[in-house]
């Protein structure tokens, strides 16, 4: 049976300037595993040369925006391959789905979501440093430098513009403390100084199966039988980025297994509920991770990868919570391989229903049946606008 299982900690939130000198001290100045003080520069938080840049994004006044219609990005296609990300989006909102996946409209980046970039690419950078030059000072320059050379790029130079179209520091700055506010969150509750190689086993890395279209063909299923060759044509492609895969040494058995780790930048969710509702909150988090620990399940051929140690723990690294602090969450998939396979399966068979449902939609070959849903944040609702009316699903007025 899965275990569930969370820990707090508990400190002050201070937050340190975000227009700091942005260095990293390394213990060997000139060790080349290690980022060195001249890799970085102060960021200087002006405007001074934002105009120009603005001026090639924003539309002209009085131009009416060109409104799409489907026909003119011809047929829907099915999707090459499944994400978690792009299955939690089908399961919550088919049309969001279309417009993102299926059509490839983009979703304009959000500072939350520029948030959590920068804090995850800081915190799989800080990994490339010496154990003793991994501080928290260390840590929040890798985000400052992220930053300093992305901030201009065409995914984040409009993010804090103004109605006038003037970038508003003051924003930006407040944002920039808030981000390496969650990093002194992550650090106070895991020091990465402690951290030995080999671990974190791997970082930043990509799963992908073909997994079967018959869920008992799998190798998560009780009948699976390892000298039946799948047709690619019976299959779908699930792929995904896994933040961090560590070892871990079980106490009691001395075994070691692994535990895959996900940071999460977003609040952790409040359990307040009735139990059934707090299971459920919980199951519904850890289904991403469940997805990861599928494909690593497929990919080793029967044995979880890497060095074929068993995967036994899934672990959600929340940066934030409502009390501000951050909250680990961590997820056993049970003792035995049993139990784990048994709990893998049904998660293949969830993947299964999904992509099954969009198969279906898709050979209508009509728009109008993917339908949105009520949520005031979900990108439906922006997307749908960009089509003209009556071409894709809008609620009843």
């Amino acid at each position: 049976m899965a275990i569930f299982r969370f820990s707090l900690a508990y400190f002050p939130a201070s937050v340190l300037g975000f227009s700091s000198p942005v260095s990293v001290r390394s213990s060997q100045s000139m060790r080349s595993s290690s980022v060195t003080s001249s890799a970085f520069q102060r960021l200087s938080f002006s405007s001074s040369n934002r105009r120009t840049l603005a001026a090639t994004s924003v539309e002209q006044e009085g131009i009416p925006e060109v409104l799409l219609h489907p026909e003119q990005l011809g047929e829907i296609p099915l999707p090459k391959a499944l994400s978690p990300s792009a299955v939690l989006q089908f399961k919550n909102c088919p049309q969001s789905f279309l417009l993102q996946y299926l059509y490839k409209i983009r979703q304009p980046k959000t500072t939350a979501l520029a948030k959590g970039s920068m804090c995850h690419e800081a915190l799989e950078k800080v990994f490339d440093l010496e154990p003793e030059d991994r501080n928290l000072e260390n840590l929040q320059n890798l985000l400052r430098k992220s930053w300093g050379e992305s901030r201009f790029g065409k995914d984040y130079k409009d993010l804090f513009d103004d109605e006038e179209g003037e970038r508003d520091i003051q924003a930006e700055k407040e944002w920039g403390e808030s981000a390496l506010e969650l990093l002194q969150n992550y650090y106070k509750v895991e020091d990465p100084r402690g951290i030995v190689r080999p671990n974190p086993l791997r970082r930043e890395i990509w799963l992908h199966s073909h997994l079967a279209l018959d869920p008992s063909l799998g190798i998560t299923s009780p009948s699976h039988d390892p000298s039946v060759n799948i047709k690619k044509s019976d299959t779908f492609y699930v792929r995904g980025i896994v933040d961090r895969i560590d070892m871990v040494r079980l106490p009691e058995t001395n075994q070691v297994v692994l535990r895959i780790v996900d940071y999460k930048t977003g609040k952790a969710p409040n359990l307040k509920y009735s139990r059934t509702t707090n299971e459920r909150i919980v199951e519904e988090a850890f289904y991403q991770l469940k997805i990861y620990a599928l494909l690593l399940r497929e990919k080793g051929g029967g044995k979880s990868q890497p060095k074929g140690m068993d995967l036994r723990f899934l672990q959600l690294f929340y940066l934030n919570s409502e009390s501000g602090e951050a909250k680990i969450w961590e997820y056993d998939l049970g003792e035995t391989e049993e139990e784990r396979d048994l709990e893998l399966n049904e998660v293949h068979q969830d993947l299964v229903n999904v992509w099954n449902a969009i198969v279906r939609l898709v050979k209508q070959q009509d728009p109008m049946a993917f339908i949105g849903c009520e949520k005031s944040f979900c990108f439906c609702h922006e997307g749908r606008d960009k089509f003209e009316d009556g071409t894709l699903w809008k609620p009843n007025p």
